[in-house]
């Protein structure tokens, strides 16, 4: 009876080791501005942080709205501050309506796209928007970060885009 209560133990001990070593996931630490890349590493961009966003925003020319096997597809190019840019199409998601001050909301077009911060790789939903006005053309919204980045609002540039395509999340 002792060896069989003995053997228990060591087993519930065993796995809740291994469940506390599963779920044991540090969040890291970043600052309000870091660079990102999109696109399977095709471009890299500055993005502004944004704790207060619920969804994350990239600056876009949109070229064309077009139909593809019945779904809604867009062309739309992207830019850096280096001058390099890459032309996109994506099917849309959907339009998300944008709420701005004193002025008319907008309807903003939604599609999926691979983001990599530091070593986190995602594929998530990301509005297109005239950025133009702004000194950064991205800002990673809370769908991107939730329950994996902390923002410390005194950093910058914590961190290099270094995903690997199996890095999926």
């Amino acid at each position: 009876m002792l060896h069989i209560r003995h053997s228990i133990m060591s087993i519930l001990i065993l796995w809740m080791l291994y469940v506390s070593s599963v779920f044991s996931f540090e969040k890291q630490s970043i600052g309000w501005l870091e660079s990102v890349t999109i696109n399977d590493h095709e471009l890299k961009l500055q993005a502004k942080i944004d704790s207060g966003a619920t969804t994350s925003s990239i600056h876009a020319k949109i070229i064309k709205k077009f139909t593809r096997d019945g779904k809604k597809w867009i062309r739309f190019r992207v830019k850096n501050k280096r001058g390099q840019e890459i032309i996109l199409e994506k099917r849309i998601q959907r339009y998300v309506k944008i709420k701005r001050k004193l002025m008319f909301s907008i309807k903003r077009p939604v599609i999926k796209l691979g983001i990599c911060l530091g070593k986190v790789f995602r594929e998530l939903e990301v509005n297109l928007a005239d950025r133009k006005n702004f000194l950064y053309p991205m800002l990673i919204g809370r769908n991107y970060l939730k329950g994996y980045f902390l923002v410390d609002s005194e950093l910058k540039f914590t961190t290099k885009p270094s995903c690997r395509r199996s890095d999926k999340n």
